[in-house]
């Protein structure tokens, strides 16, 4: 093995609001590893987000990840060096633990050069992180929808490319908020007439994201009522933006499980949105930050 190499793993957004759990999408936003292998010591540095707090042993979730892989592959090095940064939002929707989870199993096969199948791969992270929608889009790039075999049990994908003439737009507050205690907000049943209605805008949204849809039809397709209104209502400061933002009839969802929003432009009115987007989150005065992206159509990789 060469004596350095970077691992590249884009964020991810979920759901995408009509798609809970089956649909997710990959970001121009990287979390990077370079990994060197040592001797005989284990050296960890962390920059960016969670810099101060994220634990640098055993108990982080890149290092997790390489055990597990180092654990399946049945070969452990002796030490290692990584320089870990993060610029993906903690605890706030955008796929921080899928891309650490992802980024430590490429770094584990980097150090060892085992040769591991891409479902072998997704089943390690999935099983560790818990949530394929995330792991796959930061796995494979795109947009791609998930979904089990008609017995319940075979994890299945299909990934398709979002059209680059539409922009996604992230809208962050300061305060992440856990993705377990977002679920546990969730009702045991649903309606039939909101499954029917969620439905419909979740087969409305794959069309709209690949062909590069309209406003309209974007903010339409956007739409949801099986997990956004219960969710939203343990973030009252997302759900005042998210609100306003779909009240002038902008494409707006929950990224993932929130508390981040995304917004989805036509490319030429992709600035006049994300400045509408900010004049929003200030008004709201709660340390929003406001991001510009691009659709990430390649996964993680090893970069030399």
């Amino acid at each position: 093995m060469p004596s350095a190499l970077k691992v590249k793993v884009p964020a991810s957004v979920a759901n995408l609001g009509p798609g809970f759990d089956a649909l997710g999408v990959a970001v121009a936003m990287h979390l990077t590893i370079e990994v060197e292998p040592r001797r005989d010591s284990i050296d960890v540095q962390i920059e960016g987000e969670g810099a101060e707090s994220v634990p640098a042993d055993d108990t982080n979730l890149v290092i997790r990840a390489m055990n597990v892989f180092f654990d399946h592959a049945g070969r452990r090095p002796p030490g290692f060096a990584l320089r870990i940064r993060n610029p993906i939002p903690l605890a706030a929707g955008l796929g921080s633990s899928a891309a650490a989870c992802v980024g430590g199993l490429f770094a584990g096969r980097a150090l060892t050069g085992r040769v591991m199948h891409q479902a072998e791969l997704i089943e390690l992270a999935v099983n560790m992180e818990g949530h394929p929608d995330n792991v796959l889009a930061a796995l494979l790039g795109g947009l791609v929808v998930c979904y089990r075999s008609s017995g319940g049990g075979e994890l299945r994908h299909h990934r398709i490319e979002p059209s680059d003439r539409l922009v996604p737009i992230l809208a962050v507050p300061r305060a992440g908020y856990p993705t377990a205690a977002a679920r546990r907000g969730l009702p045991g049943e649903v309606a039939f007439a909101d499954a029917q209605f969620t439905a419909s805008r979740a087969a409305l949204l794959v069309s709209a994201l690949t062909s590069g849809a309209t406003s309209d039809v974007l903010a339409d397709a956007m739409e949801d009522r099986l997990h956004e209104p219960h969710r939203l209502r343990l973030m009252p400061e997302t759900a005042a933006v998210h609100e306003q933002l779909r009240a002038a009839g902008v494409p707006v969802a929950l990224a993932g499980a929130g508390p981040s929003l995304l917004v989805v432009a036509a490319r030429p009115e992709a600035s006049m949105r994300a400045e509408q987007v900010r004049r929003v989150c200030r008004a709201r005065d709660a340390g929003w930050r406001v991001f510009v992206s691009e659709w990430e159509q390649q996964g993680a990789r090893l970069e030399r």
